[in-house]
């Protein structure tokens, strides 16, 4: 563990990270409104980065492997990207929850415009406490969300409650390695990122410790797979896109209002420091 766990929600925080409107804008321009990363297998080109997200998105049906009409929650939705894609490819009947009200807004309007609204329910809400019954879900994922949990801890056992025995957890996201394993640079420059984009479950743990949360949480671990080479290509992708945009933005002052870029051309330095994680879990019945 890397911080005290248990803490509160940071909602004005997160209004800053995800209501800025060059963030608003990043995410709709240059990633077709997903807020996920991307996968790209050996021998794939590095530059077709929507083609890496849509390929995340089928490892994660993949991961879940549930069958049609499966009831599934997304735990942090976004727009709902990637609800409508599992809802439109495998037909699964996903419920988003947001803690941004303009999130669950936009979700809402784009499953109705792709005509999935039937498959597709949106709904504000914090995944550390929500308000639907035990066993309510065959399947829980969190796409890079779990990083924004305030107690990490207490949100797995909100997704153990809310699973039916013999559902699955699939966590997809990046964890660091152990902060005394990190040079001084990079952890001086990971500290005030987690603060500016708000990741406090990014502090509860890491590479090693991730696991452990799950299953004491009560689930059983299935798979614990360090994901990383399949995530770099992305990150060396966008890194050299967005550089010098970047650097024009920082040069004039205006970079803090790009969080996304930020991400992207800044956390390039902790790329050997950080790994992508995809943990899958099952709850016994």
């Amino acid at each position: 563990m890397t911080g005290d766990v248990g803490g509160e929600l940071d909602l004005g925080g997160l209004r800053r990270v995800y209501g800025t409107r060059g963030h608003r804008l990043f995410y709709t321009l240059v990633c077709r409104r997903a807020r996920h990363w991307g996968w790209t297998e050996p021998g794939q080109s590095k530059w077709r980065c929507w083609r890496a997200q849509r390929q995340l998105e089928a490892v994660l049906g993949r991961k879940l492997a549930l069958p049609p009409d499966s009831r599934v929650l997304d735990a942090g939705c976004g727009s709902g990207v990637v609800a409508r894609r599992l809802a439109a490819r495998l037909g699964l009947r996903v419920t988003g929850v947001d803690l941004m009200d303009f999130h669950v807004r936009e979700a809402r309007r784009l499953s109705t415009r792709a005509a999935l609204e039937d498959r597709t329910t949106f709904t504000w809400g914090d995944f550390h406490d929500l308000e639907y019954a035990d066993g309510s879900f065959d399947g829980v994922y969190a796409m890079e969300t779990l990083c924004h949990a305030y107690d990490p801890g207490r949100a797995l056992a909100e997704f153990h409650r809310l699973l039916r025995p013999g559902g699955r957890l699939v966590l997809l996201g990046p964890a660091a390695v152990p902060r005394a394993e990190m040079p001084a640079p990079q952890r001086a420059l990971l500290e005030p990122f987690l603060d500016a984009m708000v990741l406090p479950g990014a502090r509860h743990y890491t590479t090693r410790t991730l696991g452990a949360l799950v299953t004491g949480a009560g689930f059983r671990l299935e798979e614990e797979l360090d994901a990383t080479r399949y995530y770099l290509p992305t990150t060396e992708a966008l890194y050299a896109y967005f550089r010098l945009p970047y650097a024009v933005l920082r040069r004039f002052g205006a970079a803090e209002r790009w969080l996304g870029l930020r991400s992207t051309v800044e956390m390039y330095e902790l790329r050997h420091h950080v790994a992508w994680m995809v943990h899958t879990a099952v709850k016994d019945g």
